[in-house]
């Protein structure tokens, strides 16, 4: 077996292979060219362990921190870092991470555990479409985390994805499995380094939330000019289940696709918050969906888009129920120059037990509120940085401070740009 791997690991990898020629080309967002990418990742070379975050370079320190990592580890009962291709520093925090807690990197639980076959692209179809297929053929890492029945983490456990070369793609497979009655938030932050250039990030994360479980999955990217972003995101929420998705974008991109979807069993809940700021030349295609499978399931989607520059951002959202069950789906743009575009795309199937509905809006800064609040007293600058704050607000839970110091930042520049 090379590496270790086990045979049927192997054999999945060399299908895959053979499929990536004739995979399909995704239904939304920009289609990017794989060829200039394949053979890259395993002709790196391994990058060296650390043992405490405070090793690595101030510059890097610093791009960690803008997407919520804590490099001196406190209020986190975890730590994962992966540059490019290889898990450089995994380590729980001594006496805040319970027993009962598995973490490791996804290709070190693949050797170790046989049962992870059955999790393998259960629940992501590995021929969903060419990018898929690229993981399943090319991945390299990722972050696997296996809560135990009834344990709870109380801190979240803080995971990064760093792009450390240029002209290279980060194929990480990740799994978060939580065991019924269990409890786990986790905190990954995406960026790269400030000497990388035209590298991309395609992703397959697949999460398991059993019965009476609760996962919350706070995202935080801060990528750049030039990169490709295509993770694909699968969850399975069974019986009395809860999944929260909190995805927030702070950066210029080339290109960003992607599509979470959650299928919901009995009783169960699946929440998507995604706040995006589109800059630049950003091309940005972001939505949900969310399966409703169960009686008495329930799903909300929120999304809300300052569009600015030059930026392109799509906002999609699907809620299909089949039986009772209810769901709210709202998409909102708000356009801060004359060259920005955005577009909303909601769609609804329910059956006659189904309450499903759906709000959503594009537009720029109203002349009346804006007049209203210049009436009590602040300046055409406060008054667009106000209304621009409320917009963007979606409440997101132990969002670290330092990326809440930046989200002011990034709204008062966008407050300024737009008057």
């Amino acid at each position: 077996m090379k590496d270790n791997f086990p045979a049927w690991y192997q054999k999945e990898r060399e299908e895959a292979i053979k499929h990536l020629k004739e995979a399909k080309v995704a239904k939304y967002g920009v289609d990017i060219p794989l060829e200039r990418y394949i053979g890259q990742s395993p002709s790196l070379r391994k990058r060296k362990k650390i043992e405490n975050l405070k090793e690595l370079k101030k510059s890097v320190q610093v791009r960690l921190e803008s997407v919520g990592e804590r490099v001196d580890e406190r209020y986190r009962s975890a730590s994962h870092l992966q540059e490019d291709d290889s898990t450089v520093y995994l380590k729980g925090v001594e006496g805040l991470l319970p027993e009962g807690v598995v973490i490791m990197d996804t290709d070190e639980a693949i050797k170790r555990f046989s049962w992870l076959r059955d999790y393998y692209f259960k629940i992501m179809p590995k021929r969903l479409n060419k990018y898929s297929t690229f993981v399943n053929a090319y991945s390299k890492g990722g972050i696997f985390v296996w809560v135990k029945e009834g344990v709870k983490v109380n801190l979240p456990l803080q995971a990064c994805f760093y792009l450390k070369s240029s002209n290279y793609v980060q194929t990480p497979h990740s799994f978060i499995i939580a065991e019924p009655y269990s409890q786990i938030h986790l905190l990954s932050g995406c960026t790269t380094d400030k000497e990388c250039r035209n590298s991309a990030h395609i992703a397959v994360t697949e999460i398991y939330v059993k019965e009476g479980a609760e996962v919350t999955w706070t995202m935080i990217h801060n990528w750049g000019e030039g990169y490709h972003i295509r993770p694909n995101v699968g969850i399975k929420v069974e019986r009395k289940g809860r999944y929260i998705s909190n995805y927030l974008l702070t950066s210029e991109v080339e290109s960003i696709q992607a599509y979470p979807t959650a299928v919901l069993e009995e009783d169960a809940r699946a929440v998507f918050n995604t706040m995006l700021f589109c800059k630049g030349r950003s091309k940005i295609d972001i939505g949900s969906a969310i399966y409703f499978k169960g009686k008495n399931s329930k799903g909300e989607i929120r999304t809300r888009a300052l569009v600015l520059d030059s930026a392109q951002c799509f906002m999609r959202g699907n809620l299909q129920g089949t039986s009772r069950c209810s769901g709210h789906l709202e998409c909102k743009g708000l356009i801060l120059s004359k060259s920005a575009q955005a577009s909303a795309y909601p769609h609804l199937s329910a059956s006659e037990e189904a309450e499903l509905t759906h709000e959503a809006s594009i537009g720029k800064i109203r002349a009346e509120e804006l007049n209203y609040l210049m009436s009590r007293g602040f300046s055409k600058e406060e008054a667009t940085s106000l209304l621009v704050r409320g917009f963007i607000n979606l409440d997101i839970p132990a969002l670290p401070s330092v990326v809440e110091n930046y989200i002011k930042k990034v709204i008062e520049m966008s407050a300024k740009g737009s008057i």
